[in-house]
């Protein structure tokens, strides 16, 4: 297997710490961690307010503390990289110049807001092209059962956001369990009533599968890979909540729009980002 490129963000908060743990933990002997710490300076407000601002002792303190944290850790595979400037967008730029096969941040807010309004998390998981997992609950000290939350929208092409989704998670973690599901739902329109009162869900559940395969077909996965084609019941939201508590990681693929909506993700990423129990990657 090819060495793969791991870029971290490292602050000094636990938000921090858990991205760099994930990471640590989820790639292999051979792979690079690449821990981007940006540093930047204070905004100072207030009337005839006048610093001097120590420029170099900011960097030299945020150098010679992500390095101290690199030499505890005693990890070859973490290459420090200290960067003056906005946090996501050092982040993000780091990803490009070391041709990152994903992005790590760590993200533990429970609620939409805190991952809408200002972030770290924020701007990398809106500002890049690449995978973006956002770390959080707790994690197996390596990924062994994967959860891809998928459907077969705009399939006709052979390629769209789930296929690309199922691809990073057999080719990042081929030695994982891949759990492919879909989820299906009959929304209630009154008390004890379906919207569809004839619905066979053996029928759903066939319907699910059929999508599942047809994904995986698509995503062209080594056949030595464990994948499993699973249909489960309820809103793609709930269900990949649900199904995070057991899983070491949840990936799901976030659809390209066009104009302003190209920097918005769906709503079930964003509920993802910001209720898992469990790591989430969501490949854009």
């Amino acid at each position: 297997m090819t060495t793969r490129t791991f870029v971290v963000g490292v602050d000094a908060t636990d938000e921090g710490g858990r991205a760099l743990a994930w990471a640590r933990d989820a790639a292999y002997a051979d792979d690079r961690i690449v821990a981007v710490h940006a540093w930047n300076l204070p905004a100072m407000v207030g009337i005839d307010t006048l610093a001097m601002i120590p420029v170099d002792d900011m960097e030299r303190v945020a150098t010679d503390g992500l390095a101290e944290l690199v030499a505890r850790l005693d990890d070859a595979r973490i290459e420090p990289v200290v960067v003056m400037g906005h946090a996501g967008r050092a982040i993000v730029q780091a990803a490009t110049d070391h041709s990152a096969d994903l992005i790590a941040v760590g993200h533990q807010g429970s609620g939409q807001a805190s991952i809408v309004l200002g972030s770290t998390t924020n701007h990398v998981v809106h500002h890049t092209d690449r995978p973006v997992v956002v770390c959080r609950g707790d994690h197996a000290p390596e990924p062994r059962l994967v959860v891809v939350g998928v459907d077969d929208h705009d399939l006709e092409d052979g390629e769209n956001e789930s296929v690309r989704a199922v691809r990073f998670a057999a080719t990042m973690w081929p030695q994982a369990r891949i759990d492919v599901v879909h989820a299906w739902f009959v929304p209630m329109v009154a008390a004890g009533r379906f919207s569809n009162p004839g619905a066979d869900f053996d029928d759903l559940d066939a319907d699910a599968l059929a999508v599942i395969e047809r994904v995986v077909e698509a995503a062209g996965v080594d056949p030595s890979v464990n994948v499993t084609a699973r249909p489960v019941n309820g809103t793609p939201e709930f269900a990949l909540i649900e199904e995070s508590r057991d899983a070491d990681l949840i990936v799901v693929g976030s659809r390209r729009r066009g104009g302003f909506r190209e920097l918005l993700l769906g709503s079930t990423s964003l509920d993802l980002a910001s209720h898992s129990h469990s790591p989430v990657a969501i490949v854009r």
